[in-house]
């Protein structure tokens, strides 16, 4: 096993930290792969038991990202991939989507693990009063804890059915999620809990009363039978400990040691967040959870809040200039000043499809580009996506078949068909554009593997997907590694068309490496001639991938 402090310096990079340390013990190096490489899974190995709850500031978190901006956005390699070139499983992410084959069942299931609020008596403990829809804490009739959130009024299933459908796709793509599960409920239901506090427009907190219930279900969508359809978000395990920053790191949590812009996982929520229109993707709507296993804490990284996403806005349609720009965008501004007022965004003469039930998206998304989309506020994890942290959110979203799509729209029961194909529709429209922009933007060649005979085979996700055709042929260079030193010496090159065959001199000892530097001739653009790098260990079972840069 390599050892913890190791490992870590080198996720993180600090690469004067390890010639600091060779420099004082000697000339003995770290071996650059270790026999348990590459690692699947990203432990949280220290104690975070002594955290506190600490609550970041709404309005110095929107004020910090909309100055900084793009200002001084240096990006790096992300710092926490294993050797493979891949995101772990970890408190933050967990491998599906690209990675296993997934069915429409299980993304229709996605995070459950019940069937909802169990029916009878829900007892409300506290209620959200301000803005345009309601929202109540309750315990339904097991003690189970429950947030519910409404529908606006004349809006049946939008805010609802996007929040249901969006946390299955999030789920899919491996994040930490909440589980959400259309519901129904009757007024009669609920019940005010001892201790409930409301606080009404004089802004005075005092006890619930039923009257008060009452008062803010007038601000909710109605059935026909009278009564009220809901999204229960299940309650999170564990202890709520804050929200998740979108840079630098929680000083206080021992286990948190990456910087949040350089973490892939984030840099490539941002695609994620554009394929979904999840403008609202800001700190306010994530959740650190504290939990307990085993006797040692550690802080889970959760992903909330899909209400306004796709063509909902949460208490209405989305907005026509939503994901097109920043509330404050200096770009537009200056365009408007430049044009004295006659300089029109896109979006005055984008045709939109508009429902009551998934609310307003533009029809054109076979044309939509990522590279273009803006969320309301700036964030500085996607700010910092490379091109190869894009290439690794499009192999996800290509993943998404339109079974998948279309099972998690109907785990959204937005009950409008008409407007439930147009969604999946736009859905892969918009999955296929980015996939389509960002599989083919770098030398998209992924996979290799290295058969008994040295004969090197891998995929081309570009090429695989229909986005581009396959180049003239390959180019591999082939050179033993030492992996003690990290020295590579050329042996030979060849070229293939679909596979590769080894050069001479390969070596055969047990635990000896090979480098090999994989480029296309020809091909859909320059950048596919820059190569990637491959790694094998020569084992008893045959040739064992160890290592992958893609772009360094």
């Amino acid at each position: 096993m390599r050892p913890r402090t190791t490992r870590l310096l080198a996720g993180l990079g600090l690469t004067l930290a390890i010639a600091g340390s060779l420099t004082a013990f000697g000339t003995a190096q770290s071996p650059r792969f270790f026999d348990d490489d590459p690692l699947w899974v990203e432990r949280d190995t220290e104690d975070a038991s002594r955290m506190k709850p600490l609550e970041p500031s709404l309005f110095v978190d929107l004020a910090y990202n909309i100055i900084k901006g793009r200002a001084d956005v240096v990006s790096t390699r992300a710092k926490n991939l294993n050797t493979v070139d891949e995101v772990a499983d970890s408190s933050w992410f967990t491998n599906r989507a690209g990675h296993r084959p997934l069915t429409a069942d299980e993304v229709f299931r996605g995070p459950d693990t019940s069937d909802g609020p169990a029916s009878g008596a829900w007892t409300v403990t506290s209620s959200k009063s301000d803005g345009v829809t309601p929202g109540f804490t309750v315990k339904d009739s097991t003690g189970q804890r429950w947030f519910l959130k409404f529908d606006p009024p004349g809006y049946r299933a939008m805010a609802t059915g996007t929040e249901v459908a969006v946390t299955k796709l999030m789920w899919a793509l491996g994040y930490w999620v909440p589980e959400n599960h259309i519901a129904y409920l009757h007024r009669e239901q609920l019940v005010v809990g001892k201790g409930a506090k409301f606080t009404p427009e004089s802004g005075n907190e005092r006890l619930m009363r039923l009257s008060d219930i009452d008062k803010l279900l007038e601000r909710a969508n109605r059935e026909a039978d009278g009564s009220y359809r809901v999204v229960a978000s299940k309650a999170l395990d564990g202890k709520p400990i804050g929200r998740i920053r979108f840079i630098g790191t929680r000083p206080d949590d021992p286990n948190d040691l990456i910087p949040h812009e350089d973490r892939r996982e984030l840099r490539g929520y941002g695609v994620f967040a554009a394929w979904l229109n999840h403008v609202d993707a800001k700190a306010i709507n994530s959740l650190d959870m504290l939990l307990t296993q085993d006797g040692r804490s550690f802080v889970r990284h959760n992903l909330i809040d899909f209400g306004s996403t796709l063509g909902s806005g949460g208490v209405g349609p989305s907005d026509y200039w939503e994901g097109t720009q920043y509330l404050v965008d200096g770009g537009s501004i200056r365009r408007q000043l430049i044009g004295f007022g006659f300089s029109y965004s896109s979006w005055h003469t984008e045709p939109f499809y508009e429902s009551r039930a998934i609310g307003r998206l533009p029809m054109r998304n076979a044309s939509f580009n990522p590279d273009t989309w803006k969320p309301r506020i700036p964030n500085q994890a996607f700010l910092h996506a490379r091109e190869d942290d894009k290439f690794w959110a499009a192999q996800k979203l290509i993943a998404l078949n339109t079974d998948l799509l279309r099972a998690a729209v109907r785990a959204g029961d937005f009950g409008d068909p008409k407007a439930e194909t147009f969604l999946v529709q736009a859905l892969a429209e918009r999955r296929d554009a980015i996939a389509r922009a960002y599989l083919t933007g770098i030398n998209p060649i992924t996979d290799p593997v290295l058969n008994a005979d040295g004969t090197l085979s891998f995929r081309n996700a570009a090429v695989d997907a229909d986005f581009a055709h396959a180049p003239e042929a390959y180019r591999a260079v082939w050179s033993t590694f030492d992996n003690a030193t990290g020295e590579a010496t050329r042996i030979g090159e060849t070229t293939g068309r679909t596979t590769v065959i080894p050069a001479p001199g390969l070596p055969s000892a047990p635990n000896g490496f090979i480098k090999v530097q994989l480029s296309a001739i020809g091909g859909f653009n320059d950048s596919w001639q820059d190569p990637v790098s491959a790694y094998f260990r020569h084992t008893k079972s045959g040739w064992q991938l160890v290592g992958f840069e893609r772009q360094m």
